[in-house]
């Protein structure tokens, strides 16, 4: 599969059809060995004649469903014009309908709503970045004026008021607290997070969330690939999703996608839908992913990694005819583009010139060819992207690039770079 990486490289455009969830209205826990009995029919009780399989998604959302929210983002909007994302040729048929008070520019609340689920004994809340990112004041985890979270239980009127404790943009991480935990159900308890590692193709995949609103919806399928590379729509850094075809969409973002066990391997984040609907593809962060960024977000704040400014691919995701024709080694990163500006871009590293066509497939060609990094050899992307996020902003990493066939030394300053929001068709 081709792997591409992007080491701080802000994509503006996407892949047509890659939508997140967050739904507008006018709306430490082991990964390898979480705690928990597993859920499974076979431990008795009434099935009523259910066949083992139904009877084990039942068992799943009795013991965790209650511990998925709804989560819902209220912000104080600008002014907006009623007609703004009306045709031009429809609009004075439409003016006819609106009343006059209405006709001219009003100001708007803004809500959105997407999915979430307690991760710990503390109560707090994992959702995505993209759910609450619209109520934050800039680069931090605190609220903008005006804008308000709240979480909402499964049969509980009353939406609880949260605090945000945390903030990953890179992967598209949120960390909430209950601020009045007394407030939440007795019947709540953290869903533990699996080993997303032993995640298999076909295996069981079960995701509960609120899609377009509606609370505690569950959809059944399976984990149709793992390692499924995508840009973050948040920040453009790839992640290796797990991908299924369990019905999700617009706001089950940041809702679980539990196994047989009832475990946690994921957190729906994407869709791809070129007609806007749900075509079953969908993605979610790995729950290896969030485990490992679980004790920084408890440590609150916009967490912010200090990036190159690149996106890159890996050499042996190339076909091997077009690495003979290149004369490309075998290991190693292709530097396809650069950010303006950027680290990269200070330190002279060079993207790709052209791209070489095979079997209806452009391959980026022409950019520098990273080989080693701190003296070490770069097999593939991934690698390279570990490096840079072990390092802070104002480290230097030593590259050895291949640049037009001759061997040098690159030295690149890694920096914190400034992400521009994404917004997707969804969130209009």
């Amino acid at each position: 599969m081709k792997l591409r990486i992007a080491l701080g490289l802000m994509i503006l455009t996407v892949s047509v059809g890659a939508f997140v969830f967050a739904v507008p209205y006018h709306g430490p826990i082991s990964p390898a060995h979480a705690q928990g009995n597993p859920v499974s029919a076979r431990e008795g009780g009434d099935s009523g004649g259910r066949l083992a399989y139904e009877q084990n998604t039942i068992d799943i959302v009795k013991r965790y469903g209650p511990s998925v929210v709804a989560v819902n983002v209220t912000v104080k909007g600008t002014r907006v014009n009623p007609l703004e994302n009306v045709p031009p040729q429809l609009r004075p048929f439409f003016k006819q309908l609106i009343p006059p008070d209405l006709s001219q520019p009003q100001q708007s609340i803004e809500r959105a709503a997407g999915s979430g689920f307690v991760v710990d004994k503390e109560g707090q809340i994992i959702t995505n970045f993209h759910v609450v990112r619209n109520a934050l004041d800039g680069d931090s985890a605190k609220l903008a004026e005006g804008a308000k979270v709240t979480v909402r239980f499964p049969g509980v009127k009353e939406e609880l008021p949260v605090k945000i404790v945390g903030v990953d943009q890179t992967y598209d991480l949120a960390l909430l607290q209950v601020k009045d935990k007394a407030k939440m159900p007795d019947d709540v308890s953290p869903i533990p997070l699996a080993d997303s590692d032993q995640v298999q193709v076909g295996g069981k995949a079960v995701a509960i969330g609120n899609p377009f609103g509606l609370q505690s919806s569950v959809t059944q399928g399976i984990v149709s690939a793992i390692n499924r590379r995508q840009e973050a729509l948040a920040s453009g850094v790839p992640i290796a999703y797990i991908q299924t075809d369990a019905a999700i969409n617009p706001g089950n973002s940041g809702g679980p996608l539990l196994d047989s066990d009832g475990h946690v391997i994921g957190i729906n984040d994407q869709i791809l839908a070129p007609n806007g609907t749900f075509i079953g593809v969908g993605f979610a962060i790995p729950s290896n992913l969030i485990a490992e960024h679980l004790a920084q977000l408890k440590g609150g704040g916009f967490i912010k990694k200090a990036e190159m400014g690149v996106s890159i691919i890996s050499l042996g995701d190339y076909p091997d005819a077009v690495r003979q024709t290149l004369n490309l080694p075998d290991k190693g990163v292709m530097v396809e583009r650069v950010l303006k500006d950027s680290p990269a871009d200070k330190a002279g590293l060079q993207g790709a010139q052209f791209t070489v066509g095979v079997g209806g497939q452009q391959w980026p060609a022409g950019g520098d060819i990273i080989l080693k990094g701190d003296g070490q050899p770069i097999r593939d992307a991934a690698q390279l992207q570990s490096l840079v996020f072990s390092k802070k902003a104002g480290d230097v990493i030593k590259l050895e690039v291949l640049h037009k066939g001759h061997k040098k030394t690159v030295k690149v300053k890694l920096a914190v770079l400034k992400h521009k929001r994404q917004e997707s068709s969804q969130q209009r």
